[in-house]
């Protein structure tokens, strides 16, 4: 997944895990609590499943932030659910 600078996910959350490496540039994340977590290139994060879980996504820098992204969700779920959708996949 590539992300331009100024880009941003929404707010979504994932129906199962997602493991995550940051190849390039800086992804900032805005948590379900309203903690702000930033990952620089060659790290990497895993996200939990579960609309307790939500989060965005942001690059706030001047290059793109290319990510290795991983989805362990169910079976027949979307790999994302917006916040604001009443769709849940169990």
């Amino acid at each position: 997944m590539t992300m331009a600078p100024g880009g941003a996910t929404g707010r979504h959350y994932h129906p199962g895990q997602v493991l995550v490496i940051v190849e390039s540039g800086t992804l900032t994340r805005v948590l379900h609590d309203g903690t702000v977590e930033t990952t620089r290139a060659g790290c990497a994060f895993v996200e939990e499943g579960g609309p307790g879980h939500a989060h965005s996504g942001h690059n706030l820098g001047a290059v793109p932030v290319v990510l290795h992204v991983t989805y362990l969700v169910p079976a027949g779920c979307p790999l994302s659910i917006p916040v604001r959708s009443a769709e849940r996949c169990n």
